[in-house]
C-alpha cells in the first residue's frame, strides 16, 4: 500500500490542526468538519472475473437472478483466479472534530454499505438519525468517506476494480494516512453491511488495525443475501438516471423503485415515512464487482484480539433472514455466531434493536442504537 505524496504538510500532528488546514471547512455548534480528497495509490489483491459489463437490462437481470438463487455460486463460477489492481484513486473524505478534542482522544473510522455513500452516517443534520453527531456528542472525532465508485470518489472499472479487495486496500491506506498525519489515541472501526464485511476482512488481514470494531447490519449468516439481491432488483444506473449517471458504464447499478429500498433496508412500521422518502434521495450506486466479491470478505479474524460489537436490526433480512433473535446452532441469536469469526476478541457484545431493519440509522430506534454503541466504546476503551 503506497500513499501518494503528502497532501497537507502538518507541523503539528493533531486532528484539530488537520481540520483547520484542509479546504471546505464548516462549523456547527461545538465541532468543525472538513471535506477533502485523499489521493491513494494502492496495490490491491483482487480476483479476475470472467465477466464483461452487461450489454442491456435483460443481461443484468439475468445476473441478479443467479445471485438470488439459494446457495448461489455465480461468484465462484465467474472467478478465474487472483489478480492485482495497481491504481491511484481520489477518495472523498470528511473529518469532524469536537472543539475540545484531545491528542489522546478517540477517532471513529466509518465505512458505509452498498446503496449509500458517506451520508448514511451524517443523515439529516440536527436530527436523531445523524450518527456522526452522536459520535461527536460523545467527544469522539469521526472520519467518513465515499467508498470507491460512490459519491464524489473515483469511479473505477465496475467489475475488475470496484471489488472488495480494492476497497479494503483503500480502507487500509486511509487508516495508515490518518495514523501517519494525525495525533489521536484510539481508533474505532465502524462498518455497516458491506462496510462491516470490509471491517471483518481488515481484521482478518491486519489483526488489530483498530482498537475496537463495531459491525452494524451484519452477522455470520449470509443466507438472506439472495433475498436481498432479488429485492434490490438492480437496474443499469445510466438508464435509470441518464443526467446523473450517464457517464458510468453499465456495470454500475442502482435500485429504481422505492419498494426495493423498503424491502432491503426498512422494517415496517418501525420508521417514519417521511424519513423513508428522504433516504431514497441519498441512495447511491452498486457495482457488479462488489456484489460478486462480497462473500470473499467472510474470513476468520484469528489474530484480532481487541473488542468487537455486532449491532443489527431485529428484522434484518440480508443478514438474519428477517429475525435476528432466532437461536442458531446453540447460539442464543444470529448475531452471536459472529463470535466464531473473532475467536481471540477480548470482548464480544451484541445488540438487537427491535422493529428495525437493515438500515438501522433510518429507523425510530436510531437514538437507542447510537447510545448502545457509544456506551460500549466507553466501556471497552
Amino acid at each position: 500500500m503506497l500513499l501518494s505524496s503528502p497532501i497537507i504538510p502538518l507541523s503539528v500532528l493533531s486532528l484539530v490542526a488537520f481540520a483547520i488546514a484542509v479546504p471546505s471547512r464548516t462549523r456547527s455548534g461545538s465541532y468543525s468538519c472538513s471535506e477533502f480528497s485523499v489521493p491513494l495509490t494502492v496495490s490491491a489483491s483482487t480476483v479476475k472475473l470472467n465477466l464483461t459489463a452487461p450489454q442491456n437490462q435483460i443481461e443484468l437481470t439475468g445476473l441478479v437472478a443467479e445471485l438470488s438463487h439459494l446457495n448461489a455460486t455465480i461468484g465462484n463460477e465467474v472467478t478465474v483466479g487472483p489478480a492485482t489492481v495497481n491504481a491511484t484513486y481520489d477518495i472523498w473524505s470528511q473529518l469532524c472534530v469536537p472543539d475540545d478534542f484531545a491528542p489522546d482522544g478517540i477517532l471513529e473510522f466509518a465505512i458505509h454499505g452498498l446503496g449509500f455513500d458517506h451520508s448514511y452516517w451524517n443523515f439529516k443534520n440536527g436530527s436523531q438519525y445523524n450518527y456522526a453527531e452522536a459520535a461527536l456528542e460523545a467527544g469522539h472525532a469521526i472520519f467518513l468517506y465515499d467508498r470507491l465508485s460512490t459519491g464524489k470518489s473515483s469511479k473505477a472499472d465496475g467489475i475488475q476494480e470496484a471489488q472488495l479487495g480494492t476497497e479494503t486496500a483503500i480502507a487500509t491506506g486511509l487508516v495508515d494516512y490518518l495514523r501517519t498525519k494525525l495525533s489521536f489515541g484510539k481508533i474505532v472501526g465502524l462498518g455497516h453491511s458491506y462496510g462491516s464485511v470490509q471491517m471483518l476482512s481488515l481484521a482478518a488481514e491486519h489483526g488489530n488495525l483498530f482498537d475496537a470494531t463495531v459491525l452494524t447490519g451484519f452477522s455470520a449468516f449470509a443466507g438472506g443475501l439472495p433475498t436481498t439481491f432479488a429485492s434490490f432488483d438492480l437496474k443499469i444506473a445510466s438508464e435509470v438516471d441518464p443526467e446523473k449517471y450517464g457517464s458510468l458504464e453499465s456495470s454500475y447499478t442502482i435500485t429504481e423503485d422505492a419498494t426495493n429500498e423498503q424491502l432491503v433496508f426498512f422494517a415496517y412500521p418501525g420508521f417514519d415515512p417521511k424519513i423513508f422518502e428522504e433516504t431514497i434521495k441519498i441512495k447511491s450506486t452498486i457495482t457488479v464487482g462488489q456484489v460478486l466479491t462480497i462473500s470473499n470478505g467472510f474470513q476468520l479474524a484469528q489474530n484480532y484480539t481487541n473488542p468487537v460489537a455486532v449491532v443489527t436490526g431485529e428484522n434484518d433480512i440480508g443478514f438474519c433472514g428477517g429475525d435476528c433473535n432466532t437461536p442458531v446452532g446453540g447460539a442464543p441469536n444470529v448475531l452471536a455466531t459472529v463470535s466464531g469469526l473473532f475467536p481471540a476478541a477480548s470482548n464480544f457484545s451484541v445488540y438487537i434493536p427491535e422493529n428495525t431493519g437493515h438500515g438501522l440509522n433510518m429507523h425510530l430506534t436510531a437514538p437507542e442504537t447510537y447510545r448502545f454503541i457509544q456506551q460500549w466504546i466507553k466501556e471497552v476503551l
